[in-house]
Order: structure tokens, then C-alpha cells, then sequence
């Protein structure tokens, strides 16, 4: 299998995904390590892709060339505790390989870059990741008639084994609905991502308090993390209601999220 560099990382996942449904056991949760065995290992690649889980302390994981060599390793660091974003990062190392691999080396990923939207390399590499572990045609074809809450957002992550944020993602990516999400933390947004079809929304930035009127803003006390859609009006738009979701984070790191899809 030989790389593209034009390719968009979009068209490089849906080239592993057709070969995994065509020519695999086509089950999801994909199983990166039986794709890898069975896509690189021949089928004309002229060199070798293998995967090591160890305990590293500089990175979650890392693409690296051997000198001299056309074998790559990608190396994943076995002290990540959630396994979600473990099963993300070695899709993310995968993009690198199949992305970017004429560009350098040896690609390094930390907490950091995993979530640096900034570089156009490590963007691409978190799409091909999404791609590859959300297909297109199955995501559609499961999901696209629900409503946007925390609930679908969690059954998302359970089908495909992603962490929330990589499941809200790729939703707000394929969904035609006018639809956001937004994470925040002790009032005030950390980072979002809507739809095409939303409407100029009324906090989106890093920085943003949430809007008086929102339930993301006054969330009644609860012990669960998700609680039920609910009718806030104008709360996020001055041209179109929504219904908000909540998913709270009680983990430690006081996260909220929230989903949000207009009405008109």
C-alpha cells in the first residue's frame, strides 16, 4: 500500500475502512492491531509497520522510522489509564503513517499535541483517527436519526470505543442538523465545535462565560452525569430555541459538556 502525500486524511481512513469491511472481519470496534497486521504486512508495502505497548515517560505515543530502513514502529505508552484515548492515540500515530510519513522521521505525541488544533499536522492526524475509528457510512446509518443529547453522545463512545470529545467530533462533523458542543468548566467554555448549520451562537470562544439563560449555566444539583434534553429557548441564539443536554464530569477534572441542537 503506498501514500498519497496529496491524499486528504479523510480519503487515507476510508481506504483502511474499505479494506477492513471488504476484506476483514468488518466488527466495530475496528481492531487497529489485526488492520495493521493485515493491510501493511504485504499487499506491496516495501517495508514493515509493527506496534509496542510499553511504559514511556515523554509521550502517549510515538511514529518512528528505523535508520536506513523503510520499518516503522508506532509506540504506545502503556500508563495511559484511559484506554479510550490509548485506542485514539494509536489511530492518531496510524494517521501520522499514513499522512505523514514523507515529511520526517519520527512524530512524538503528548497530551498536548493530541490536542493541538493549531497544526495542520496533528489536525490531520485526529480526523484520520476519527475517520478510521467512526466510519462515515456506519455513523450515519446508526445515529443520524437521533436527537443530539449527552445520552446519544455516550452511546456513540460505547459503540465505537471513543472518549466523548472524539464521539462529539466527529457527530458535529457529519451531521447536517444545526447542532454544537461545547465543554466548559466553573462557568466558562474551554473549547467547542458546531455543525455547518448552526446559527451564530452567543458564547463559543475559549473564554466565554455560558449564557445566563442556559441550563449549561444553572444545572440543577444531580449525583448523575447525564441529565434529560430540555427546552432553554434562545438561550444560546437570537435567531433559533434549542434543547440542551448535560454530561458532568466527576472524575476530578470538573468538565461539563454540552449538547446543543436548534429547533428554529
Amino acid at each position: 500500500m503506498t501514500t498519497n502525500p496529496s491524499n486528504a486524511p479523510e480519503r487515507e481512513a476510508n481506504r483502511l475502512t474499505l479494506f477492513w469491511q471488504k476484506f476483514g472481519p468488518n466488527t466495530y470496534p475496528i481492531d487497529i492491531d489485526a488492520l495493521v497486521s493485515g493491510t501493511f504486512n504485504g499487499d506491496g508495502f516495501q517495508g514493515s509497520l509493527s506496534t509496542r505497548l510499553e511504559r514511556f515517560d515523554s509521550f502517549e505515543g510515538c511514529l518512528v522510522k528505523t535508520s536506513g530502513t523503510d520499518d516503522w514502529t508506532i509506540l504506545l505508552n502503556s500508563r495511559t489509564p484511559n484506554k479510550r484515548r490509548l485506542r485514539f492515540t494509536y489511530a492518531h500515530e496510524l494517521g501520522h503513517f499514513m499522512c505523514h510519513r514523507h515529511l520526517r522521521d519520527r512524530f512524538e505525541d503528548s497530551e498536548a499535541t493530541l490536542n493541538d488544533f493549531h497544526s495542520d499536522v496533528e489536525r490531520e492526524a485526529n480526523i484520520f483517527a476519527s475517520s478510521l475509528l467512526m466510519p462515515a457510512n456506519l455513523f450515519r446509518d446508526e445515529f443520524s436519526a437521533d436527537p443530539w443529547t449527552t445520552e446519544l453522545l455516550c452511546a456513540i463512545g460505547s459503540r465505537f470505543e471513543c472518549s466523548l470529545q472524539a464521539s462529539a467530533l466527529r457527530y458535529i462533523n457529519l451531521t447536517s442538523k444545526p447542532c454544537a458542543f461545547i465543554v466548559s468548566r466553573d462557568g466558562m467554555i474551554v473549547w467547542s465545535s458546531k455543525s455547518k448549520t448552526s446559527p451564530f451562537l452567543r458564547a463559543f470562544k475559549f473564554g466565554d462565560e455560558l449564557p445566563e439563560l442556559s441550563y449549561a449555566k444553572n444545572p440543577p444539583p444531580s449525583e448523575v452525569a447525564i441529565t434529560d434534553s430540555v427546552q432553554t429557548g434562545y438561550s444560546w441564539s437570537e435567531s433559533q430555541c434549542c434543547k440542551e443536554s448535560q454530561y458532568f464530569d466527576y472524575s476530578g477534572n470538573g468538565f461539563q459538556y454540552t449538547c446543543v441542537e436548534f429547533t428554529g
